[in-house]
């Protein structure tokens, strides 16, 4: 099977670079490093700076991201490394908070009169929550909160266990980057105006079955996720080796600048910065969208596959910002407009990303259709490659024992074993791997 593989391509070339060290000092996969990167950048920009590609039309860089891989394959880590930043921010922004909070308590002492807010933490990562709590912490802080598990599971198990199963539409429409209400139960009523969440977690291998359930896929729920399952992981190796120093500031500082793009609250709604894109970037866009996605879209009945393809429409947007604000950040470009290379990059990991959710949708819902062979045909069927021309598919047949007829007509007249891409050749609808959860 051909690797699919992050397109590191794209990215500033110090942040590239950045990547590349990781992998090389502590064996970081760099799918996982590089997605968490995205992540990161995702939760600086937050609601600061949004795209428009219509004035009807407009979005900002949240992202939904869940990294597959079994146990003991580097999943956390390159998490940690590349939200560090962000954590040592929020250690900095709560220290803060305990002094003003300090202060607040003195001044209510010293003037029982007074009358002014108590300070509010304004965290931007969030881990342990119930959905109250998230929704205080959306609406405290209008640049928006990440949403970061080890392991994703354990939230998708909690979900709908405190509101009866109203969870997975609450992430929905925050999402769809949608307006919320909230009704509590202890203090008023809460509305949220353009709420920004960003989700990352990882979830083992063996357990993706439960997280892959018609119900969220139906509901739409499976779509939204971006998810990154590497090929060939293995369990990292302990070097004495470091990261460069020099190239590790320059990410937390890359981190720094997208936090220091201020964003104003006018009576309560939030105003970002619009981008637009430049002329040449929207027409390749728009290109892209009605000729190469469009028809993928149509080509492809897979009920797996096309809601999360049908979804890349918003994230290559989202992926254009996210790239030019990189290009900003690590001060290769201005920020004035969405320009060419950022869409050619969204592009690029809209394709990766829509490789990925076919590999975990395989992984999951395909059927393994060697269960309706005998031994002989099932031999055959593994013996042959995953794309490949009939004479070559009849040779390999008749090497092992089949006639020239039997293994010719195999392969041509089983449509649920093979599908035909161009004249000639054939590919197998079934490819095993070893972390395949058979049905």
């Amino acid at each position: 099977m051909k690797k699919n593989q992050f397109p590191l391509e794209i990215f500033p070339a110090n942040i590239m670079e950045f990547v590349d060290e990781a992998n090389k000092c502590y064996g970081y996969n760099k799918d996982f490093f590089a997605s968490a990167i995205l992540t990161a950048v995702s939760t600086a920009i937050g609601r600061s700076v949004i795209i428009r590609f219509n004035n009807d039309f407009m979005v900002s860089v949240l992202l939904y991201i869940v990294i597959v891989g079994k146990p003991n394959t580097g999943k956390t880590h390159p998490l940690k490394l590349a939200l560090e930043p962000i954590i040592k921010r929020d250690s900095e922004l709560y220290e803060n908070y305990k002094k003003e909070l300090a202060e607040y308590h003195q001044a209510k002492k010293d003037d029982k009169s007074l009358d002014v807010p108590a300070p509010v933490f304004m965290k931007t990562i969030i881990k342990d929550f119930t959905i109250e709590a998230l929704c205080s912490q959306l609406k405290n802080n209008p640049r928006g909160t990440l949403l970061y598990m080890d392991e994703i599971m354990g939230w998708i198990r909690n979900m709908g266990k405190y509101t009866g199963g109203s969870d997975i539409a609450f992430y929905l429409s925050l999402w769809s980057e949608e307006d919320i209400s909230v009704d509590r139960k202890t203090t008023d009523n809460l509305r949220i105006s353009k709420p920004f969440l960003s989700i990352i977690g990882g979830i083992q291998t063996g357990i993706l079955s439960e997280l892959m359930t018609k119900d969220l896929l139906h509901q739409g729920f499976l779509d939204r996720i971006l998810f990154v399952m590497p090929q060939e992981l293995k369990a990292l190796e302990w070097t004495e080796m470091s990261v460069n120093t020099e190239l590790k500031d320059f990410y937390f500082q890359f981190i720094k600048k997208l936090f220091d793009i201020p964003v104003e609250t006018v009576g309560g709604d939030i105003v970002s910065t619009i981008l637009d894109f430049s002329n040449e970037a929207k027409e390749y866009l728009i290109s892209w969208r009605n000729t190469t996605h469009k028809a993928a879209l149509q080509e492809n009945e897979n009920e797996y596959y096309v809601g999360a393809y049908g979804k890349m429409d918003i994230y290559v947007l989202r992926f254009s910002l996210i790239l030019q604000m990189m290009y900003y950040a690590a001060g290769e470009e201005d920020m004035d407009k969405v320009g060419l290379r950022a869409v050619k990059g969204a592009i690029c990991l809209a394709d990766y990303f829509m490789q990925e959710s076919k590999k975990v949708f395989d992984l999951v819902f395909v059927k393994d259709v060697r269960q309706e062979m005998n031994e002989q045909k099932r031999k055959f069927y593994d013996a042959l490659p995953e794309t490949f021309k009939l004479q070559d598919g009849i040779k390999i047949g008749t090497e092992m024992g089949l006639t020239f007829n039997v293994a010719r007509q195999f392969i041509m007249r089983n449509k649920a074993y093979f599908d035909k891409p161009s004249k000639g050749v054939y590919k197998k609808t079934f490819v095993d791997d070893e972390d395949r959860i058979h049905l």
